[in-house]
């Protein structure tokens, strides 16, 4: 099985009401895209082609993201910006009984 053709979205995360399924997918998507360079250049029209999602929507879900400290977003101009996944405390498990 190749590991690099899924994503991955940490319990933490998949278990925070703050954040939308929606969002918690394309941090999925962000993780497989900043794999290997440490960070996602990935634009908004890119992103929302890839999850079938509104330009705005994803600008929509990226803040969300970025207000909840999953990711952080750095410009280098107006539309050039690196997306960086946060380090995500893991140590929270999948409890089936909530």
């Amino acid at each position: 099985m190749n590991y690099d053709n899924y994503i991955k979205i940490p319990i933490i995360l998949l278990k925070d009401n703050n954040v939308s399924s929606s969002a918690k997918l394309l941090y999925g998507l962000l993780v497989l895209l900043a794999y290997q360079e440490g960070y996602c250049y990935a634009n908004n029209s890119y992103l929302a082609d890839k999850l079938n999602l509104g330009i705005r929507a994803i600008t929509r879900h990226l803040k969300e993201l970025s207000d909840n400290n999953y990711i952080k977003m750095k410009f280098k101009h107006k539309f050039i910006r690196k997306i960086f996944i946060n380090e995500i405390n893991a140590s929270t498990s999948l409890d089936y009984k909530d």
